[in-house]
């Protein structure tokens, strides 16, 4: 991850000295920082065993730190810091837990893992300052995710216990099968689409009309829909529609087409199977799933089934496959941990992502039912590791939906991560412009870079801390509202991931 820094000196000089200097966001050869975002299946415990009172189980949300200490042939040690947690339903108590730690990972023999937080936790009548560590030593889940039951070092009476699942990302983007209202959140009773891509914490990232607007479509069209989805470098957005049109300035797009909201069409159908050796002509497969993978590969799944010659086989709408001809997971294997009552149904592949370790998150296109009457709907992410990430109506809960629907679905994935990018440390941005306008004193800036999602940050020392003064986005411009009225001396820096 890089960063581009920019200075202002003094109110006086306002910005006519301003000059862009171009540094690492961490030191060269320093591990990164990833931000991990706690999973649905994370509680607090409050308990008082001698107290005879009902145990409080509590969801828990927040965000961490963790940052590669050092490491040798059979352990990596690990810092965890800016812990920042709350616990409670609703209205109810909220509880606050904050604090650091460290995390060991490896073993000689097995691996195993092993915690030490030392945590402050408010619940509102007190705050108590106590450690935690995990008993049991046992990973649960392939790394890089977290998993692990911490207890209190030293409890007493009354004590408390962690149930953290945790996952590497800032932001979840997606696109639903149906639209939605938002009640709460921006734009207020403005109905978005099925074609709009979304953010996990409740705003739009584009609308429709943005990412078709450059594809020379005549007339335009509202809505197209979006059916799969990924970023590219410099932030051009990689997207699929559920039905061919045409464009003037590029012909028939086939609904299996790769396009780009630059105007471009960046595969064909008939590139993403060709090595699967199709008996027919590309024509009607479509495109459910998108990920481009390290160099030219692309990981996907189509709408409807094909059989390939190069394999002699049947290909599956919900098989993960590869445009090296290959397939990665057939629809049974990603499913195989959920044990579904009819296993040899094709339940299809809406969206996915593949982890660096391997596991892979998805929907499915059609919901089923495990073998204890689980129910599994077509909107909820999943993992091939046979848990639930986020159901649907919590993935879409930050835009308070008027509608009432069981089910919205989940039709494009795109996963804002601070893990390190398949190419590693990637080239610094460039600043383009910056703008200030005396009458609001906004200072709006403008950038080249490599990276495929940006942020805009600012501290008013060059060791920081840094906040942002953007919300994650695709493109430029970026906008830090009456930042010329503000503080006398400020430094910027431009994220990337």
């Amino acid at each position: 991850m890089n960063a581009s820094l920019f200075r202002r000196f003094s109110r006086s000089l306002a910005w006519a000295v301003l000059f862009p200097v171009f540094v690492q966001a961490e030191s060269p050869g320093r591990p990164p920082i990833v931000r991990y975002t706690l999973l649905p299946d994370s509680s607090l415990i409050d308990d008082c065993g001698p107290c005879g009172r009902p145990t409080l189980l509590l969801p828990l949300r927040g965000t961490l730190d963790l940052q590669l200490i050092d490491e040798n042939p059979v352990f990596a040690h690990y810092a965890i810091r800016n812990i920042d947690l709350l616990a409670g339903w609703g209205g109810e108590q909220r509880y606050r837990v904050t604090g650091e730690g460290e995390l060991t990972v490896g073993g000689e023999v097995a691996l195993t893992q092993a915690w030490r937080l030392t945590l402050s936790i408010d619940n509102g009548n007190e705050v108590r300052a106590t450690e935690f560590t995990n008993q049991e030593p046992t990973v649960e889940r392939p790394w890089p995710m977290l998993k692990a039951r911490l207890d209190e070092t030293d409890p007493g009476i009354f004590f408390y216990r962690i149930e953290l699942a945790a996952a590497p990302f800032r932001e979840l983007w997606f696109s639903t099968t149906a639209g939605m209202t938002p009640g709460l959140t921006e734009p207020y009773n403005v109905h978005l689409t099925g074609g709009d891509l979304l953010a996990s914490d409740g705003r739009v990232v584009k609308r429709n009309a943005e990412l078709s607007r450059n594809l020379g479509l005549m007339p335009l069209v509202p809505d197209l829909g979006l059916d799969a989805v990924d970023l590219l470098p410099g932030g051009e957005v990689a997207f699929s529609l559920p039905d061919g049109v045409f464009s003037e300035s590029l012909g028939d797009l086939r609904d299996g087409d790769v396009l780009s909201d630059h105007g471009r069409v960046v595969r064909t159908q008939a590139e993403l199977i060709g090595a699967f050796g199709s008996e027919v002509p590309p024509g009607g497969e479509g495109l459910d799933a998108l990920q481009f993978a390290a160099g030219d590969e692309v990981y996907f799944s189509v709408r409807n089934g094909f059989y390939s010659g190069t394999l002699g086989r049947q290909i599956g709408r919900g098989d993960l496959l590869s445009s090296q001809g290959t397939v990665l997971r057939t629809n049974a294997e990603l499913l195989s941990r959920f044990k579904p009552v009819d296993a040899k149904t094709d339940y299809g592949l809406d969206a996915v992502h593949v982890w660096p370790g391997g596991e892979v998150w998805f929907s499915v296109e059609d919901g089923f039912q495990g073998p204890n009457f689980e129910n599994y709907g077509r909107g909820d992410l999943l993992s091939d590791q046979g848990y639930v990430v986020i159901r649907n109506l919590d993935l879409v809960a930050p835009f308070s939906p008027l509608e009432d629907l069981a089910d919205f679905g989940l039709d494009a994935l795109f996963i804002v991560t601070d893990l390190p990018p398949a190419g590693g440390v990637l080239p610094a941005p460039t600043c383009v412009s910056l703008a200030v306008d005396p009458g609001t004193g906004n200072v709006t800036f403008e950038w080249k870079a490599p990276g495929r999602v940006f942020q805009l940050e600012r501290a008013e020392d060059v060791l920081g801390p840094w906040l942002p003064r953007s919300a994650i986005v695709t493109e430029p411009p970026a906008v830090d509202p009456g930042a010329a009225e503000g503080s006398p001396r400020g430094f910027y820096r431009l994220r990337q991931w």
